[in-house]
């Protein structure tokens, strides 16, 4: 009899933890109808910046003076965003701030970069593809071969799996000379065919010296930075543009910015208010005159813009309601006395944590309780031989009731 007992309570259990981890989500699935994420940008029309939003009545498009535009009109106001759709309505203007545009300008001096933070703790194959910078041919290829770096850097072949000899010996005796101390701490590049050129990886050696490493007419370049070693780098984005203005960015561990300029690899301070780069997903948008940097937690939405010489010109924030301000977030937390989060908006590892909710879960518990006591005396059910459901539900309140209620107790007495 006891056995039975403690079989049933292990079903219990078993049953709490799982509804503890999808019954909340199936909750928000439901009830949880919040606006959506603003998205700003930055006017080079008004000089400020504007955005939508999607709301209970549609789509709205605003300003931060909340003026309220069509459509049309808003995208009248972000010639270089929208300008496929003003060229087609013959309103594109010439000039802007006094600059001369058209679309090759704009295509020219555009670009886009986009960091997530769940890629700050990806865990990565070790083995990268080193493109050939300078090929006879437009597109870029895949090399046959693949390089890591351990106690020196070796060059491995696709077709057998065995180590390049001639490659390695070749790049391993640049990396000497130039003074790069193994392993390396970061190897950072963008191996895709799927870009206009190859600048290679900027690489992290074991003293904190970054190097830039790329294969020129199959030959290796290897050069030493000039980036301090100092910075306790977390992230670094190479992404190549045709502006070729910037190699990418880099990020330290106290979430310091800086772009990595062509300028001698000159690193460029960016100011960005409250910006956490392991809570935070930040976009960067480049256009012939400004550069917008956009970065939100899912709550608090930041967009600083500066010149097209990354002088800082404003900063705007947007925040959407917490949750528990709102109605149905509290009648959540009556219902539910905790929940068992497996995942993480920014992170890309798998997670297992115990959320308390507010002091309402207490009104949730007693409703349980009385719920409980009342359906099993209906059942004439011998309370006091099963006093410790009492126990589970006052400790687990909605999820217990569930679970004692599905799992009765005559059953397996």
């Amino acid at each position: 009899m006891i056995l039975n007992k403690l079989a049933r309570y292990a079903i219990i259990i078993i049953i709490i933890i799982v509804s503890s981890v999808h019954l909340p989500k199936f909750y928000n699935k439901i009830f949880d109808k919040s606006d959506g994420s603003p998205h700003f940008y930055y006017s080079s029309i008004k000089n400020d910046f504007v955005y939508f939003q999607f709301q209970d009545s549609g789509m709205k498009y605003t300003d931060l003076q909340d003026n309220v535009y069509t459509r049309k009109s808003f995208e009248k106001l972000l010639p270089f965003t929208f300008y496929r759709d003003l060229i087609n309505w013959g309103v594109m203007p010439d000039t802007i701030q006094g600059v001369a545009i058209d679309a090759s300008v704009i295509h020219k001096k555009s670009a886009r970069y986009r960091l997530k933070a769940k890629t700050l703790d990806l865990k990565e194959i070790k083995l990268y593809p080193l493109l050939e910078s300078q090929s006879d041919f437009t597109n870029l290829s895949f090399p046959p071969e693949v390089f890591r770096i351990q106690d020196r850097i070796e060059f491995i072949n696709g077709s057998d799996n065995e180590i390049n000899l001639e490659m390695t010996q070749k790049f391993n005796q640049v990396f000497i000379e130039n003074g790069f101390k193994f392993p390396a701490q970061i190897i950072a590049g963008n191996p895709t065919t799927k870009k206009p050129f190859d600048e290679g990886y900027l690489i992290v050696d074991n003293d904190g010296y970054v190097f830039h490493l790329k294969k020129v007419k199959g030959e290796p370049f290897l050069v030493k930075t000039t980036i301090p070693n100092n910075l306790n780098i977390k992230k670094i984005l190479v992404q190549e543009t045709i502006t070729k203005k910037v190699y990418g960015f880099l990020i330290t561990e106290t979430s310091d910015f800086y772009m990595i300029s062509y300028d001698d690899y000159r690193l460029i301070p960016i100011t960005l208010k409250n910006y956490i780069a392991d809570q935070m997903d930040l976009g960067i948008s480049v256009n012939p005159l400004h550069v917008l940097f956009k970065y939100d937690d899912n709550y608090n939405f930041h967009s600083c813009v500066f010149d097209s010489n990354y002088n800082y010109i404003d900063h705007t924030q947007k925040s959407k309601p917490f949750k528990y301000q709102k109605l149905t977030e509290k009648v959540k937390h009556m219902i539910f006395p905790f929940s068992i989060i497996t995942t993480n908006n920014f992170s890309s590892l798998q997670h297992f944590s115990l959320k308390l909710h507010s002091m309402l879960s207490i009104i949730g518990i007693l409703v349980s309780l009385i719920i409980g006591f009342v359906v099993k005396i209906k059942n004439h059910e011998n309370i006091a031989d099963n006093w410790f459901d009492f126990v589970i539900i006052l400790f687990t309140g909605t999820y217990g009731l569930i679970a004692v209620l599905l799992i009765k107790s005559d059953s397996w007495d």
